[in-house]
């Protein structure tokens, strides 16, 4: 299904390219660029009007954030140092649904803006916040851990999936899935479809009858890459015979464990990015697997630009449209990070292990999502912004690692 022309002695090119890119040192000349910010509405949507809306400019080489909300009929003029930024925007809006009047909250998202210049003016699509209430990740060990002889272990990733309800989930048939593009490597993919549905490079499903896997208020569940005491081969990794699923491809050289029920392979098989290059999505699947096998399919292209050359690249994947998706975590790097692979509407930051590609400091440690309040009866209230890098805290200790 997945075809790739790149030539072998080109991709290690690029994967060593990868390696060792960095962002450039910021000068900071001092001068200043006139910015107008134009806010583009949500797509068909009418008699739009908004309220409390706020603006942050991260300037990516310094870390300096400008915050503002002086906007006038969408626009907002600011003077900003020359630089590159990361723009951010929140607010509340009110549109007519069919004469009915909807409140809804909204955001925006751009990475990687170039302010240069006496003067500049920069579009930023708005998208309305997704409030399904669902279940949420709330944990994704991916790093692994490393051995006393300092070698890297396999196996031992797992993803912790939370109930942020005040009633009963079914984990029956939640999908999830692991980006196809890199948040570390940003192309011109044609169509680009980020707006409309998420790039998959595997998806997995959990198994049921649609009512097999209750999953109350404020509990969660676990998928583990294998269900296995993995301290017996690594003391310094974590036991996941009591998770709940497992990923498990029968012709790898994989571990099953016949007490833990497999996660089911939908298209292509989870190998999860041990250094956060990727991203991933939690979605319910409304259609049948044999449908969605056969209308869901994404093909794109894009020219990748090594050495002063071009090379046109073409693969076949899957899609999962946003409004499937419950939940999504953009993962990077933060000396690599190029852009987020979900729309903005889905999750419009992201969060990380290690500061820097292959960061030695990285193994056993996970992304673990903020804990907003806890219920009466003891029951945890995780954070939710749709945000990253505000529900996440970044190079965490793993819950599950005594």
């Amino acid at each position: 299904m997945k075809i790739k022309l790149l030539p072998i002695y080109l991709t290690i090119a690029v994967m060593a390219l990868l390696q060792s890119c960095s962002k450039d040192d910021n000068n900071d000349s001092g001068k200043q660029t006139a910015l107008t910010l134009k806010l583009v509405n949500p797509t068909d949507l009418t008699s739009v009007t908004f309220s409390d809306l706020s603006v942050s400019f991260k300037e990516l080489n310094t870390g300096k954030v400008t915050p503002s909300s002086a906007f006038v009929n969408n626009n907002l003029s600011i003077n900003l140092n020359e630089g590159s930024y990361e723009i951010s925007v929140d607010g509340k809006i009110k549109y007519d649904a069919d004469g009915t009047i909807v409140e809804a909250s909204v955001s925006g998202y751009k990475e990687s803006v170039v302010v240069t210049g006496g003067t500049a003016v920069v579009s930023l699509n708005l998208f309305l916040k997704t409030t399904q209430s669902d279940f949420v990740i709330e944990e994704i060990f991916f790093t692994g851990t490393k051995t006393a002889e300092g070698k890297q272990y396999q196996g031992d990733k797992y993803f912790k999936i939370h109930n942020n309800t005040d009633h009963i989930l079914y984990a029956d048939g939640l999908m999830i899935a692991q980006s196809e593009f890199m948040t570390v490597d940003k192309q011109d993919y044609t169509p680009n479809i980020m707006a409309q549905s998420f790039a998959a490079s595997a998806i997995a499903i959990v198994p049921g009858t649609g009512k097999t896997y209750p999953i109350a208020p404020g509990e969660f569940f676990i998928i583990a890459d294998d269900a296995i005491n993995h301290k017996e081969y690594n003391p310094g990794s974590i036991d996941l015979r009591t998770a709940t699923f497992e990923f498990y491809t029968e012709d790898a050289d994989d571990v099953d464990n016949p007490a833990v029920p497999n996660m089911e392979n939908l298209f292509s098989s989870m190998i999860i990015h041990n250094r956060g290059f990727k991203s991933f999505v939690i979605a319910r699947l409304p259609v049948s697997k044999n449908t969605y096998l056969a209308d869901y399919t994404y093909d794109y292209e894009y020219n990748l630009v090594f050495g002063g050359e071009s090379y046109p690249m073409g693969e076949s994947v899957y899609s999962i449209p946003n409004a499937w998706i419950v939940d999504a975590v953009n993962l990077s790097v933060q000396s690599e990070f190029k852009w987020i692979v979900t729309a903005p509407s889905l999750d419009k930051g992201w969060t990380y292990c290690g500061k820097v590609d292959a960061d030695q400091t990285r193994y056993g440690k996970s992304v673990r999502r903020k804990v907003l309040s806890t219920t009466s009866n003891g029951k945890k209230i995780l954070k939710d912004t749709n945000n990253s890098t505000l529900d996440f805290s970044p190079e965490a200790k793993p819950s599950l690692m005594n």
